[in-house]
């Protein structure tokens, strides 16, 4: 195992002995590589910061936060008001809405890039633990966070991710002898459950693990080693425990079965919104994984590599959710970025301490360090992304001007006119896609947005008095040539239709 020697000399330990060799630790070189890592992703997250949904997790956060309950029904729109709705990611909701308190725009970027930088530390440790090369472990990651970005927007599934990275450590040091670790994930899919839906893939882990071990096995490049039975059985335990773990919710066993639901019960949903389309050559992290994918298997043919039975399968149900789904684009990042370390560790040499320049890494430490305390977010630039990205003047607007109830609005801004105006001004639909495609909101929406005739009809019947939609939009040039509809405000971004031609001021 390629680790930092900690070897102690005999003699006395002195306090100054001590911290010195604490800041030589510090300013190593495999600490070098984490800094240069994590510029490396918080430059592939810089304009990853916002994501439609983060609008709403954080209104749900603070409704939390103020009334100490949790909803258990739509109060946001006109559309599905009163229907069963619940806080499936109350615990990131309460986070977001924490990091906006504090700080407010600012605060709510911090938070993202605090969340970017634990991802990638701890996938380079995970990398690490399991080639045992820091070098590699480091190439490694590098390769794959190109991939990374698509789950670098402020929303729950990030923190799901690194709760994901911790079960994969707690697993690896197991199967390296530290058993304790195990007894860390009990606790961690408690608060996992009600943080994010992801929690699924830890379970998933955790069986794979589980029947992997079971008895020895060797096919070709495959290799199976069965744990002795002690483990067996403590791992069996921990994984009940866990199971048992992600019913402790506000909502008792609703938020576990969620994630089935989604897969299963909302075609809708997966057939329209972006981040469920299959990855494909029409995207850069598509193209990515293809590639990616292809060079792993060219060096399996050519190389002769081995896998163990667990990674290998992980890795081929990664890369088919990668592609099936581009929002799953971080599972092959995490079950990848092994593998690879691993790999390269044949030829890259190991970390000699004897060799670290730690002068040069001092340097090169600090100058990473000061750049990203220089480009750190201001007040004016997330203003300005935000403006670029959602109504933000039309809000305003609206705030001083409010309509009759029954607005129509784009999906991707639900979230945020949710946020910004509140239950006075009740959204037709947000990215809480699972309430309106049970409601039939969302078959209606995708009908209304094309912009042609049934449109109309579609307004007609859910009463819509104000439309809030994109300034190029099929719809509006609709609602533009219609005498039924009046033109009330406009801006680079954005229109206000209202029916009747009877603005209230």
């Amino acid at each position: 195992m390629d680790v930092v020697s900690t070897t102690i000399p005999a003699g006395p330990i002195t306090t100054a002995g001590l911290n010195w060799r604490s800041l030589r630790l510090i300013v190593s070189f495999p600490v070098l590589m984490a800094v240069l890592l994590i510029a490396i992703a918080l430059i592939g997250a810089e304009s990853r910061l916002i994501d439609p949904d983060t609008w709403w997790h954080i209104t749900v956060g603070e409704q939390i936060l103020k009334t100490h309950t949790w909803p258990i029904s739509d109060t946001y729109s006109f559309t599905a008001r009163g229907a069963h709705w619940i806080a499936y990611e109350w615990v990131g909701d309460v986070l977001l809405a924490v990091a906006a308190r504090a700080g407010g725009l600012v605060g709510l970027a911090l938070f993202q890039k605090a969340m970017v930088v634990l991802l990638t530390v701890l996938l380079y440790l995970y990398s690490y633990f399991v080639s045992g090369n820091f070098k590699a472990a480091c190439i490694a990651s590098a390769v794959v966070l190109p991939i990374a970005p698509e789950a670098f927007t402020l929303r729950p599934q990030m923190l799901g991710y690194i709760c994901l990275l911790l079960t994969l450590i707690c697993l690896q040091r197991f199967r390296q002898g530290h058993e304790k670790a195990l007894w860390f994930l009990p606790p961690l899919f408690m608060i996992w459950a009600n943080l994010h839906g992801t929690f699924v893939f830890g379970l998933l882990v955790i069986a794979v693990q589980w029947i992997s071990g079971l008895m020895n096995f060797s096919l070709g490049g495959l290799e199976g080693r069965q744990l002795p039975q002690p483990q067996r059985i403590r791992l069996l335990l921990v994984f009940l425990f866990c199971i048992v773990a992600v019913l402790i919710t506000p909502y008792g066993s609703e938020i576990a079965v969620n994630p089935f639901e989604m897969a299963t019960a909302q075609p809708v949903n997966i057939a329209n919104i972006q981040e469920w389309q299959p990855s494909s050559f029409a995207n850069s992290e598509g193209v990515y994984i293809l590639v990616f994918a292809g060079a792993l298997f060219i060096a399996q043919v050519t190389l002769h590599l081995s896998y163990m039975v667990e990674e290998f399968g992980l890795l081929l149900f990664s890369l088919y959710a990668a592609l099936a789904h581009l929002r799953f684009a971080m599972l092959f990042v995490l079950f990848a970025a092994p593998i690879v370390a691993r790999i390269l560790a044949r030829w890259v040499p190991p970390y000699n301490p004897g060799k670290d320049n730690y002068v040069l890494n001092v340097a090169i430490i600090a100058l990473v360090i000061f750049s990203i305390v220089k480009f750190r977010p201001t007040q004016r630039a997330v203003e300005a992304a935000v403006a670029s990205d959602y109504p933000v003047h039309a809000a305003e607007y609206l705030r001083g001007h409010p309509q009759p109830v029954g607005m129509f609005n784009e999906y991707g801004w639900g979230g945020y006119l949710i946020w910004q105006l509140g239950p006075r001004q009740p959204v037709f639909i947000d990215g809480r896609a699972d309430l309106y495609e049970h409601s039939g909101v969302f078959a209606d929406y995708m009908i209304a947005e094309v912009g042609q005739a049934p449109a109309m009809g579609i307004l007609a019947r859910h009463d819509v008095r104000t439309c809030v939609v994109s300034r190029t939009s099929a719809l509006a040039a609709l609602l533009a040539q219609s005498a039924d509809w009046t033109k009330v405000y406009s801006d680079n971004l954005s229109v206000i239709f209202i029916r009747s031609g009877r603005p209230r001021t």
